[in-house]
């Protein structure tokens, strides 16, 4: 069956890939910020089926879909994307004073038999002090604002200084081993 990836995420992707599926790609096209809930992982869960809703229109064959949304919480204040550079400087700055926790939620859909499963998954970050010549570089190229938090954990720039407690995949916002087992789980 073909799968589908809802996201247009480079770290979504690069696990699924690494996870040995060949799949294609549709970006939902939803407001994320209009989505607001007050408990993150309730935040994810709601993101992650609105996008799912959204890629499931353009959907025509049989396919398992793939969809995910993330976000850091640090302190119990939520981090989604940074929106401008300020924001991004600010984020990535305490990274290395705070553990951080990643709050993913994914959604897999069956588009065959109906079966749609949604399930959140938390790790813990810490960082070693980054560089700030590594984080100026990181913000100015504006790669800040494609990650949750503004930052990409797996980017060389910052990849000598992650700590995870869990599943790596899962701070690159698509946990493997929970993602198969959902898939599992529709088929």
């Amino acid at each position: 069956m073909n799968i589908i990836l809802g996201s247009s995420s480079p770290s979504r992707k690069a696990v699924l890939e690494a996870m040995g599926y060949s799949f294609t790609i549709i970006s939902p096209d939803i407001n994320e910020r209009a989505i607001r809930r007050d408990d993150p992982r309730k935040l994810v869960t709601a993101i992650a089926q609105a996008k799912m809703d959204a890629v499931l229109e353009q959907v025509v064959e049989d396919a398992i879909v793939i969809c995910s949304d993330q976000v850091m919480v640090v302190d119990g204040i939520v981090r989604e994307k940074p929106t401008s550079k300020e924001e991004a400087y600010a984020f990535i700055a305490a990274f290395d004073q705070k553990p951080q926790i990643t709050t993913s939620a994914t959604v897999v859909c069956n588009t065959l038999n109906g079966k749609r499963i949604c399930e959140v998954v938390e790790v813990t970050v810490t960082f070693d002090l980054i560089p700030r010549e590594n984080i100026r570089e990181f913000v100015e190229t504006e790669q800040a604002f494609k990650y949750a938090g503004g930052l990409a954990a797996e980017h060389p720039l910052f990849l000598p200084f992650v700590h995870v407690e869990g599943e790596w995949e899962a701070l690159m916002g698509l946990p493997k081993a929970k993602t198969m087992e959902m898939i599992q789980k529709v088929s």
